[in-house]
């Protein structure tokens, strides 16, 4: 197992690719806090995570909240004593055109996929600093590199992401700390689904060199190695974990 005894927090883990990795950390003998705004799936997965064999904490969590986040922080800090790894995966998918969208919406989309990596960093970070090592991963989008119809918030947050972590990186590897970037490719999920019928969906997912639909699961591997040992000397990358769909 190779994060015995570790301690991490993954935001947006009762479901999806969050999820996936949840149980990955736990599988490797991590100890988990699923925080997520859905209480009770955030406790199911909790449980999931019991049976394997691993300690978990379920919290509930708004990360766009700056009091939510500070109970988040308190919560896992009064339970575990410190954090090793911090997985930002929360986030939002909402789709309108730009001559559509309501400022509101907009504002919803950056606070969450952006603000809760930055609220969720910042209430983590001295404990990671107080131990001269931690990794902070956070999970982006294809979509930073290659826009969306309908999906300019959603892309503008997560490109954004891809900058705060290389400015993280600079800022905190003097501690121990590295910050990484996963883009996700388009995936078998709830978010990207839109008006599509299922066919349609699955037509698009197949639609890459490898001709595989990807799964939240496949997106495990890249952050167990980033949470490792391995990827000591790893930061401020961005990894695209998307089955050749795009190439940069």
């Amino acid at each position: 197992m190779r994060l015995q005894g570790k301690v991490a927090v993954v935001t947006g883990g009762a479901q999806g690719i969050g999820r996936a990795i949840a149980l990955g950390l736990g599988r490797e003998g991590a100890k988990v806090v699923v925080a997520d705004l859905q209480a009770d799936k955030a406790k199911s997965v909790a449980d999931e995570l019991t049976n394997l064999g691993s300690e978990s904490l379920p919290v509930e969590v708004d990360v766009a909240s700056e009091s939510s986040v500070k109970n988040l922080a308190q919560e896992t800090l009064g339970r575990f004593g410190h954090v090793d790894i911090l997985v930002n995966d929360a986030g939002v998918y909402p789709t309108a055109l730009v001559v559509d969208m309501k400022e509101a919406e907009w504002d919803r989309t950056i606070n969450v996929n952006l603000g809760g990596n930055f609220l969720c960093s910042r209430a983590f970070v001295p404990s990671m600093r107080a131990r001269k090592s931690g990794r902070i991963i956070s999970i982006a989008s294809g979509i930073a590199h290659y826009g969306a119809k309908e999906g300019a918030h959603y892309a503008a947050s997560k490109a954004a992401i891809i900058g705060f972590v290389k400015s993280l990186a600079r800022e905190l590897g003097p501690d121990g700390i590295t910050a990484n970037a996963i883009c996700p490719g388009i995936a078998n999920t709830a978010l990207p689904r839109g008006h599509r019928t299922e066919e349609e969906l699955m037509q698009r997912l197949r639609s890459n060199p490898l001709g595989h639909v990807l799964e939240p699961e496949d997106f495990v591997g890249p952050v167990l190695f980033l949470a490792s040992d391995a990827a000591s000397y790893i930061t401020g990358q961005t990894i695209n974990v998307n089955c050749g769909s795009y190439m940069i």
